[in-house]
């Protein structure tokens, strides 16, 4: 016996459909909902001239049906793949992105780190200057008390 969706109906063998109520609640079971079959007339295509018309209609309709479903199954496919790709190339332009930012703060720290070397080199320069400026004045004082 082959189940239809999640309403409970199901075909047996013989094509008639049938209601089942099996694990359903007490609301399911007040208004049981039974499949609605559409292609009544596909096993008569050749019974008589006038039924043919209606079983074309029917599998015209139905060829759509499943063409429309093709599309839309690939349409999802693509979809889905492109999602992917973009997801894939944000997360290399954020890995790009924070590299070349870690570089420029490395760049930037670098140099920071020059230019305080360089302030403390000439501040010492001037200091040792004052040193022996002051050292070469006491000499200076001390010849001439002398």
């Amino acid at each position: 016996m082959a189940s239809i969706g999640s309403s409970g109906a199901s075909l047996p063998q013989n094509g008639l459909p049938s209601v089942s109520t099996e694990g359903a609640s007490s609301k399911e079971k007040k208004g049981v909902k039974v499949d609605k079959i559409e292609n009544i007339h596909g096993s008569t295509a050749g019974a008589s001239s006038s039924s043919f018309h209606i079983f074309r209609k029917h599998r015209r309709t139905e060829m759509f049906r499943l063409a429309e479903m093709d599309r839309e199954h690939e349409t999802k496919l693509l979809n889905e793949a492109l999602a992917n790709k973009r997801k894939q190339n944000e997360v290399e332009a954020n890995r790009k992105t924070n590299k070349n930012a870690e570089k420029r703060r490395r760049k930037k720290m670098k140099k920071r780190q020059l230019m305080m070397e360089s302030k403390r080199k000439k501040k010492e320069e001037n200091n040792n200057r004052e040193k022996l400026k002051q050292k070469s004045a006491s000499e200076a004082k001390g010849e001439t008390e002398s």
